[in-house]
């Protein structure tokens, strides 16, 4: 049996999203490396290795064949999962914008509507955005809305875009603001390397233990 629509658009939906931070935070990484902060990009890209890693592990024990798939359905789930990559967008434009307006105070809300209220004006594309880009994709199975559906794709993208160029500014206000003190950076360096040695070995033995025997 096949997978089911709504299943398979989440894990696609997912995907994008994971693939979208992923991009965001190496995007991080080179800018606190190229600010100076090689310490706290440092911390970043040991941060970044735990879902990596993690991610690696599961695709490498994977040992179920793939099972075969429709191009169509290929596509489908390749052009929602640019969804997930423009929400991870605008979560990072969201994050960003409070750092820069709530935590320093060194920037203001352009959005007429001003802030938090501004976040409204994007919801109110990518919520029906989304639920119509599923409906085009995995629900109305005619040409006609695939080719729609590739046209919507190509706006989101746009749309995502917008968030992310609003955001890498909104990040360079935390690159020049960013400090912390010696010990709550030695803090952080013993957690998050903690975090890394445990993670590769707690999946080491789960993977492990011996499965129980059947009656």
């Amino acid at each position: 049996m096949g997978e089911h629509p709504a299943l398979g658009s989440l894990k696609s939906l997912a995907e994008g999203f994971l693939l979208g931070a992923g991009l965001i935070w190496m995007f991080n990484i080179a800018s606190l490396f190229r600010s100076g902060d090689a310490w706290l990009a440092f911390l970043y890209l040991m941060i970044l290795s735990i879902p990596a890693s993690t991610l690696l592990y599961f695709r490498t024990k994977k040992k179920d064949a793939p099972l075969t798939e429709d191009v169509w359905e290929k596509w489908r789930k390749l052009l929602f999962s640019v969804q997930g990559v423009a929400l991870a967008f605008w979560c990072f434009d969201i994050l960003t914008t409070f750092y820069a307006i709530n935590v320093t105070g060194l920037a203001v809300e352009l959005n007429p509507l001003g802030w938090p209220a501004g976040i409204l004006g994007a919801f109110s594309y990518y919520a029906p955005t989304l639920v119509f880009s599923y409906y085009l994709l995995f629900r109305s199975r005619v040409t006609v809305s695939f080719y729609a559906a590739v046209g919507l794709t190509l706006l989101t993208l746009v749309m995502g875009s917008m968030n992310l160029l609003a955001g890498v500014q909104n990040f360079q206000v935390f690159v020049n603001t960013a400090m912390l003190a010696t010990g709550v950076r030695f803090g952080l360096l013993a957690v998050v390397g903690t975090a890394c040695l445990a993670v590769p070995l707690l999946l080491k033995n789960t993977s492990t233990q011996p499965k129980p025997l059947m009656n």
